[in-house]
């Protein structure tokens, strides 16, 4: 994941700390100490508030499921009708997170370390929970985003009523947080660094993952490669008394070999994880660097692919972990990196060293970044300079349509449209996703980062620009 002139360099910005709201009500704040972590939590809550529902919108996690899908059977009506709906106050960081959809609210994190739930019917603030102080990216020896704080995406027990989401606070730690959905009130905390890792070189980009009554925390490198890191997941029992001991795998690489990709792990029905490891530095002996791999739930290696060229990806910095795999129908899984060669493998044996059942060129001489949606056996591919689209059958897949963008972000299904925002531009674009052809272009604003992208529900699309979420419809 070394230096790449193709990726975009996050811009620095100024925070801002101060409670705001767009209700006239009277706000009241309230402070807590956590006991578990050295953060201090600010509520800033609407006198309006009211229970979060949990009926309506769901999308409470990266790309809708802890599988990752990335589709919305409740997206806007018409994609050519589409306009802007609303558009939130400016939140008080850069945004890298996806945004989290639950009933009638948004979640939204942000760089500053604040956690923001907004009225998904106007985009009001309902609450924002500032959880500590973001650690400044020239403090540490390498990176792209000024200052570190959330930049995964969180997730939502909708059940349970909590949010959890992972942020960077001084003095440069990793910690896991635990909301109340409704309310915005820390409830608890765990610091997620564990031992023999060093939260300076170490970067929690990667979605959190909710499964069998636990938070999974990926880790990988930071935007130059610098120093030591490994690929690592941390698992964090959650019950309704808050949160449990963390405990981690790590992949057994010489060095390097980081879970970086938006998206995080991807959850098989058993429970089990998949994730895709980017390069090591190993040039001699196999250590899992750019490879497949399934672990149990509790963290156990069972199994996994690599690339038979896996040293000259390593050698080139070309990363099979630019996404995360992607979990199809009839046990088939579906990997693509920096090579931009595509490989379809079988979920109960994938394939070890060059076992794939097919491998093939998806992106042309170009890159895949950020994460694969899926309809079933039809794939959208975000390559550097194009959405590509891929059907599976059987043991193969073959390309379909092919629609030239600038730098599209991961894309989403919603109302028979693929949604993506071009990254290099600031649109958000919906494209027919049998047809390939456009049916919107709507002017959004300047965004962070590459990998900025959608959810959907409740007849919206919703993106984060401009620090401000926007919300979209037919």
């Amino acid at each position: 994941m070394r230096t790449r002139r193709w990726i975009l360099a996050a811009a620095a910005m100024t925070l801002v700390v101060g409670a705001c709201s767009s209700s006239s009500s009277k706000a009241t704040s309230t402070t807590q100490r956590s006991s578990s972590a050295s953060t201090h939590a600010t509520t800033t809550t609407a006198a309006t508030t009211t229970t979060a529902a949990v009926t309506g919108a769901q999308w409470p996690t990266y790309y809708g499921t802890s599988a990752r899908p990335g589709v919305a059977a409740d997206g806007p009506s018409s994609a050519s009708a589409a306009k802007k709906q609303w558009e939130s106050p400016a939140l008080d960081g850069e945004l890298y997170a996806q945004p989290v959809l639950v009933g009638e609210r948004v979640i939204m994190a942000t760089e500053n370390d604040t956690v923001y739930s907004l009225n998904a019917a106007d985009g009001a603030i309902v609450w924002q929970t500032h959880l500590g102080s973001p650690v400044a990216g020239k403090s540490l020896p390498c990176g792209n985003i000024d200052p570190v704080g959330i930049t995964s995406t969180p997730v939502v027990d909708v059940a349970a009523g909590r949010v959890y989401a992972a942020g960077m606070i001084q003095p440069t730690q990793n910690v896991l947080f635990d909301l109340d959905l409704a309310t915005g009130k820390l409830i608890g905390s765990t610091v997620v660094d564990v031992q023999g890792s060093d939260p300076a070189t170490q970067s929690q980009r990667s979605a959190l993952t909710l499964s069998a009554g636990k938070v999974y925390v990926p880790f990988g490198g930071r935007f130059g490669d610098c120093g030591t890191y490994h690929g690592r997941v941390v698992s964090v029992p959650v019950t309704a008394a808050g949160l449990g001991t963390p405990a981690p795998y790590t992949l057994p690489t010489q060095n390097q070999g980081g879970f970086w990709s938006p998206s995080g792990a991807s959850t098989a029905a058993d429970g089990s994880l998949f994730l895709t490891s980017g390069n090591s530095s190993s040039s001699g002996a196999f250590d899992y660097g750019d490879s497949v791999v399934r672990l149990t739930a509790d963290l156990k290696l069972t199994d996994s692919f690599t690339p038979a060229n896996w040293k000259a990806l390593n050698q080139g910095d070309l990363d099979l972990g630019t996404t995360s795999p992607v979990l199809l129908p009839d046990n088939r899984v579906f990997q693509v990196g920096k090579e931009g060669i595509g490989y379809l493998l079988d979920a109960q044996h994938l394939g070890g060293i060059g076992g794939a059942l097919q491998a093939a060129n998806v992106c042309g001489t170009s890159s895949a970044f950020g994460a694969v949606a899926h309809d079933g056996d039809t794939m959208f591919v975000p390559c550097l300079n194009a959405l590509v689209q891929v059907k599976v059958s059987g043991d193969s897949f073959t390309t379909g349509w092919r629609m030239t963008l600038n730098t599209p972000g991961p894309p989403i299904v919603a109302g028979g449209a693929v949604w993506t925002v071009t990254t290099g531009s600031g649109d958000l674009v919906a494209i027919d996703a049998a047809a390939g052809t456009s049916s919107a272009v709507l002017h959004i604003g300047d965004v962070p980062s590459r990998f900025t992208s959608l959810a959907a529900g409740g007849g919206h699309v919703v993106v984060g620009a401009n620090r401000k979420v926007l919300a979209f419809g037919g």
